[in-house]
């Protein structure tokens, strides 16, 4: 998706649906992943995904905070966690014991694909973009391959898109 995509969808979402776009957005997380985020691994710098939550459950990684996902979950914190209670999801669900679903995000999400026109666009869309605009940006493979967790550069390298324009420049650029 595009940033013009990624902002509009954003600004479309009901409150805990677009903060939770907002947290996939920023740091490629998987959906899964962003649902069983507890406050106390929410830090003023980072965002820790614990081992248990993680695809194959084997490696906790900590993801540097974006300044505007910051300020977005300070904001998000005082609305669902007024007490500063660690153990409480940063996503919760309809009861205090369970945190929001997965088909209750991709119902949100697919209601405002809908509205918007989008094509192509699922709950993944949010990691894939992260790591497409990543690599467009210059960052190396090995970089990105730290923050999404991928165990391998192969399987990452699936993940990323290449437009029509980079492809232009490839072959410009070449000898």
């Amino acid at each position: 998706m595009t940033t013009a995509e990624l902002d509009a969808l954003h600004a479309h979402l009901p409150g805990p649906h677009a903060v939770l776009a907002s947290l996939l957005r920023r740091t490629g997380a998987r959906v899964s992943e962003g649902l069983q985020l507890k406050w106390k691994y929410v830090t003023p710098s980072s965002i820790v995904l614990i081992a248990p939550t993680v695809k194959g459950k084997t490696k906790t990684r900590a993801i540097p905070l974006h300044p505007l996902l910051a300020e977005e979950l300070d904001a998000w914190k005082l609305v669902v966690n007024p007490d500063n209670n660690p153990e409480q999801w940063v996503f919760p669900g309809r009861h205090a014991s369970t945190h929001l679903t997965r088909r209750g995000f991709d119902h949100a999400l697919r209601k405002a694909v809908e509205e918007l026109g989008l094509q192509g666009t699922s709950t993944h869309s949010f990691r894939r973009s992260f790591l497409t605009s990543c690599s467009q940006n210059g960052v190396p493979l090995r970089n990105i391959q730290s923050i999404s967790g991928h165990s391998n550069l192969q399987v990452l390298a699936n993940y990323i898109e290449v437009s029509d324009s980079d492809k232009s420049a490839c072959v410009l650029a070449g000898a």
